[in-house]
């Protein structure tokens, strides 16, 4: 008998110090709220580069994202939204993730029951990154097989 793979996702103290930014696609006819979690290049004298790319595959396998490449899974109601706060439940047992002021648009999207696409890049990316180097930075992740995604929705409840 075999037995399932258990997946231990990353602490609150990696966690913290992962940049999330939410944004608001037009899709057409539609909108589509989005979030891309990166984590920043090494900043402190334990991390590296290795290290912080295992400890992001561990937060992508802890929210059953798909390759980047193919049809995003839809991965369960992870947004949560209570008074205030909007953060992800990213699987751990005590601890969620803050998601840093996204827009009344995305909030209004994700209250009303739209799909939010998560994206996940696993190699660290500058805090100084702007928009075209965040752009040129994720279409080379994408195409060494780097980036993760899937769709998530807000939950009813806390």
């Amino acid at each position: 008998m075999t037995s399932p793979s258990v997946t231990t996702p990353p602490g609150p103290g990696f966690v913290a110090g992962i940049a999330a930014a939410s944004g608001v696609h037009a899709a057409g006819e539609y909108n589509l709220a989005q979030l891309l979690i990166t984590h920043p290049t090494p900043r402190r004298a334990h991390e590296t580069a290795e290290g912080i790319e295992a400890g992001m595959r561990r937060l992508a396998a802890a929210l059953h994202l798909g390759p980047g490449n193919a049809t995003p899974p839809v991965i369960g109601s992870r947004i949560i939204l209570w008074r205030e706060v909007t953060a992800l439940d990213y699987g751990h047992d005590d601890y969620v993730m803050s998601i840093p002021s996204p827009s009344h648009e995305w909030l209004r999207l994700v209250r009303d029951g739209a799909p939010c696409r998560v994206c996940l890049v696993f190699a660290p990316l500058s805090l100084a990154a702007d928009q075209a180097e965040t752009d040129a930075h994720l279409r080379a992740s994408l195409k060494r097989g780097a980036v993760v995604w899937g769709t998530t929705y807000a939950r009813r409840r806390f």
